[in-house]
């Protein structure tokens, strides 16, 4: 090999030593960014635990609060019901108790109607008796005697007015005919007319 063939040997060699030198270089720079992504990856890892614990947290918060809103809501139930039958059990013992009043009340209408009844009857009786009782009485005391004595002293009245118009004149029977005949509202007292 001659001179000229090895420098170029040479050349090519130091080329290619420092083509291995720069592939060394990217290699490190590589396995660095490798690292790096590698160091990025257990970060992101440690996150995803993290949020994994903190999504398992939440799932057993909501677990608890589910079976505190169930336990709750069964107990709410539960006296609600108690509540209600109580409500129920009350009010069905007043609605009992005041039948029992309503009925023992229209017993005792009843009763105080038949004894109303009963006095009315007896007083309409009485007064019956008391009527028949003075009308006996009254026409015994005056069995002999049909007219009261008022009566009698106006028919004794009418019975002489009779006797004089049978023994007046013409001229009086006139004057009578002529007082008869004239408006009440022109009539003057018996007495003025003359």
């Amino acid at each position: 090999m001659n001179q000229a063939e090895l420098d170029l040997f040479n050349d090519k060699l130091d080329a290619h030593a420092r083509e291995v030198e720069r592939f060394h270089g990217e290699v490190a720079n590589v396995t660095r960014q490798i690292a790096n992504c590698d160091k990025l990856v257990r970060l992101a890892n440690a996150g995803l635990s993290q949020i994994d614990s903190r999504i398992a947290d939440a799932v057993q918060l909501n677990a608890d609060a589910q079976q505190a809103a169930t336990s709750a809501a069964a107990e709410a139930s539960a006296a609600a019901t108690a509540a209600t039958q109580a409500a129920v059990a009350q009010m069905v013992a007043s609605i009992g108790e005041a039948t029992d009043a309503a009925r023992k009340t229209s017993l005792s209408l009843n009763l105080l109607q038949f004894k109303t009844g009963s006095w009315i009857a007896v007083y309409t009786v009485l007064v019956l008796l008391c009527c028949l009782a003075t009308g006996w009485l009254t026409s015994w005391a005056l069995r002999g005697q049909a007219l009261t004595p008022e009566q009698a002293h106006y028919i004794e009245l009418g019975k002489a007015h009779e006797a004089l118009l049978a023994n007046a004149s013409d001229k009086e029977l006139k004057q009578l005919n002529a007082i008869r005949s004239r408006s009440p509202a022109k009539a003057r007292p018996a007495g003025q007319d003359k």
